[in-house]
């Protein structure tokens, strides 16, 4: 009777953990797949930014830009490029500037993101020029960029240093202090003797 209660209570709590696992997993993996989205669509950011930049100092409109960038450059961006093909696409179909790139604002969760999407509609409803901010958002968003990179290899700094001392230590104290060791240790064998 013990037996057959352990074995029920074992597939019990095998039972439980699947189901938990099972339940969980597929939320990490979409956790994952947001996290990653996220960060391409940082990257690939400042190309936006400068193709925006471009084709406003050329001449062309808003509308003109957005429709330039999402017929025939958004392979160069993949994420971005499909966000503001949704955009266009709704905005085409009668919604606002600012109803169309709302998503596009807030489905990154990315400040600068946000800032670029504000400065498009601004620029729709009020007109003006437009190429001194994005070149001064350029700027900041690629000053930002060095900063993190700099951030994260003083974190990989820090990380490679811990796992020098774990592997290489040990081999240099045995270089190192490997002869002194074995003359030390004949010498206490000559005196036993």
């Amino acid at each position: 009777f013990l037996i057959k209660n352990h074995s029920t209570g074992n597939v019990l709590l095998i039972a439980f953990l699947g189901f938990g696992f099972g339940y969980m997993a597929p939320k990490w993996m979409m956790l994952q797949v947001a996290r990653d989205r996220r960060r391409k669509a940082a990257e690939e950011l400042p190309l936006l930014i400068d193709l925006l930049r471009l084709l406003q100092g050329i001449g062309m409109s808003v509308d003109q830009s957005l429709h330039i960038i999402d017929n025939e450059l958004s392979a160069s961006m993949p994420v971005l490029g499909k966000e503001l093909h949704l955009a266009s696409r709704q905005y085409a179909n009668g919604r606002t500037r600012e109803q169309s790139l709302r998503r596009l604002s807030t489905i990154f969760d990315n400040e600068d993101i946000h800032a670029i999407t504000r400065l498009i509609i601004q620029v729709d409803q009020y007109g003006g020029a437009v190429q001194e901010p994005l070149q001064q958002f350029s700027d900041r968003i690629r000053e930002q960029r060095k900063f993190d990179m700099k951030e994260q290899v003083g974190k990989l700094t820090v990380k490679m240093t811990s796992v020098m001392v774990i592997t290489l230590l040990p081999a240099l104290l045995i270089i190192t202090g490997g002869s002194g060791f074995l003359a030390i240790i004949r010498t206490l064998g000559t005196i036993g003797n």
